[in-house]
């Protein structure tokens, strides 16, 4: 599989071998949701934050697109904390694991 260079996706592997793609979209809705239940609801804000993990991920230039869940969420994580939203931390892991039970 070659690396998207667009980074339109990557591949996340849970604990348990899981693997499930990922898309920008995916990745927006859950720091939406993880911004929504401290009260704050924007669409835009999300799409933002959401750009600044996948170029993050971008920059570690995996050659598959495969990543770690934790990775994921450590990189969100770090994104909503840079971007002044830690608050929302607390949400991600628990979102992250219904997205796999999809």
């Amino acid at each position: 599989m070659e690396f998207a260079l667009d980074m339109e996706y990557i591949v996340v592997k849970n604990e348990q071998g899981k693997v499930v793609l990922f898309e920008h979209d995916d990745i927006t809705a859950l720091i939406y949701t993880s911004l929504h239940y401290m009260g704050k609801t924007d669409r835009l804000l999300s799409l933002n934050l959401a750009d600044k993990v996948m170029y993050r991920l971008k920059i570690m230039r995996r050659s598959d697109n495969h990543f770690e869940v934790r990775e994921l969420e450590q990189m969100i994580k770090f994104v909503l904390s840079e971007c002044g939203y830690a608050e929302a931390n607390q949400y991600v892991s628990s979102l992250s694991e219904k997205m796999f039970a999809e």
